[in-house]
């Protein structure tokens, strides 16, 4: 169902592996913080600014920062690459860029704030030097993912996320730029899902579904259809900008 996961799992593993079998630090000179800033070039940058959430790209920007770098497969090239802002006698990490398969591409971004927490992850989910996977924190918390299922560049698959909690899962299943789909959970569980059949941008048909169970591609739509006014929260008027795991595997790039 997930596609690529497999691979990227398999490579996090040998990741680890690596890791556990080296752990070769090297504090990098000026070439090295040429070299980080090379390797993120070659990467996609993902969205500045999605959802009101300002995205600093510059914690990423290796000028006026200590680059530390680790080559954990031996290769005498860096897998890992840290970034450090010098403050009032302590270090602060301000972004970690991973190379899974050892390709000299990044496959993942950690960003973190001002205080070293957190605050947006970037994922290369199939090692194509694009980004396809988005995390947004907020206070150290996930509050939205992200995914671009048909690689046109941008999201089409959004979760939302409440108290380190799911509650809400929106799609755009034909891929038109416009959500089409909404999915709301009550307590960890799927409790409704609205659909937009007219293209007004809000949900205009309802299925309730079962506590346990998503409702497959054969029965989404079909059944149990209730009206708007009998639920007991509508979605919005005009949803908020598009992510849980795609309902079937993603379509071939193009």
């Amino acid at each position: 169902m997930w596609g690529p996961f497999p691979h990227i799992l398999t490579a996090m593993f040998a990741y680890r592996a690596s890791c556990h079998r080296l752990c070769l630090v090297v504090v990098a000179t000026a070439a090295a913080a040429l070299g980080c800033a090379g390797k993120t070039d070659n990467a996609v940058a993902g969205p500045g600014t999605e959802g009101g959430m300002a995205i600093d790209q510059t914690r990423c920007d290796p000028r006026g920062k200590q680059v530390v770098v680790t080559d954990t497969n031996q290769d005498k090239k860096p897998d890992v690459t840290k970034l450090y802002e010098n403050r009032a006698n302590s270090q602060i990490l301000t972004c970690k860029q991973v190379d899974l398969n050892y390709d000299g591409r990044v496959d993942i971004v950690y960003h973190y704030d001002q205080a070293g927490v957190i605050s947006f992850e970037e994922f290369d989910l199939d090692f194509d030097g694009r980004f396809d996977l988005w995390t947004y924190y907020q206070g150290g918390k996930k509050v939205r993912e992200e995914m671009d299922t048909n690689y046109d560049r941008r999201p089409d698959f959004t979760k939302y996320f409440e108290n380190d909690r799911m509650v809400r899962i929106e799609r755009d299943t034909n891929n038109d730029g416009r959500v089409d789909e909404w999915q709301y959970f009550e307590n960890g569980k799927l409790d409704r899902i609205g659909y937009d059949t007219s293209g007004s941008g809000r949900a205009d048909k309802w299925d309730r579904a079962p506590e346990a169970d998503l409702p497959s591609a054969s029965t989404a739509g079909e059944g149990n259809v209730v009206p708007a006014s009998a639920t007991t929260a509508a979605p919005p008027t005009a949803p908020p900008p598009a992510f849980v795991a795609p309902a079937a595997t993603p379509p071939a790039k193009k």
